[in-house]
C-alpha cells in the first residue's frame, strides 16, 4: 500500500510540474507570437468601432467603457509587438 500512495502523490506532483510547464509555454507564446498580438489589438480597434460608432480614430478613446484588467491585456500586447520588432530589427543591424 505505501507504494502505490507513494507513486500516486510522484504522479501528482509530476502532473503540478507539467502544469506548470504548460502555463510558461503558454505565456511565453503570447509574448512572442506577433500574431495573437496583433489579434489583441485588432479586438481592441474593433470593439472601440462597436462601443461608439460616433467615435472617430482621431477623437481620445473613451477609457470609462473598459475595465482595468482589458487596458492591461492591450497595453502587454503592444509591448510584446514592440518588444518583437525590436528584436528583429536588432538582428538585421548584425
Amino acid at each position: 500500500m505505501n507504494s502505490i500512495t507513494e507513486e500516486i502523490q510522484q504522479l501528482q506532483i509530476r502532473l503540478i510540474e507539467l502544469e506548470k510547464q504548460k502555463k510558461e509555454a503558454e505565456i511565453n507564446y503570447k509574448k512572442k507570437s506577433i500574431n495573437h498580438n496583433f489579434t489583441v489589438m485588432n479586438e481592441l480597434l474593433s470593439g472601440k468601432t462597436q462601443r461608439d460608432p460616433n467615435l472617430k480614430y482621431d477623437t481620445p478613446f473613451k477609457l470609462q467603457c473598459i475595465n482595468q484588467s482589458e487596458i492591461i491585456l492591450y497595453l502587454e500586447a503592444i509591448y510584446n509587438v514592440l518588444h518583437l520588432l525590436d528584436d528583429r530589427l536588432k538582428e538585421l543591424e548584425k
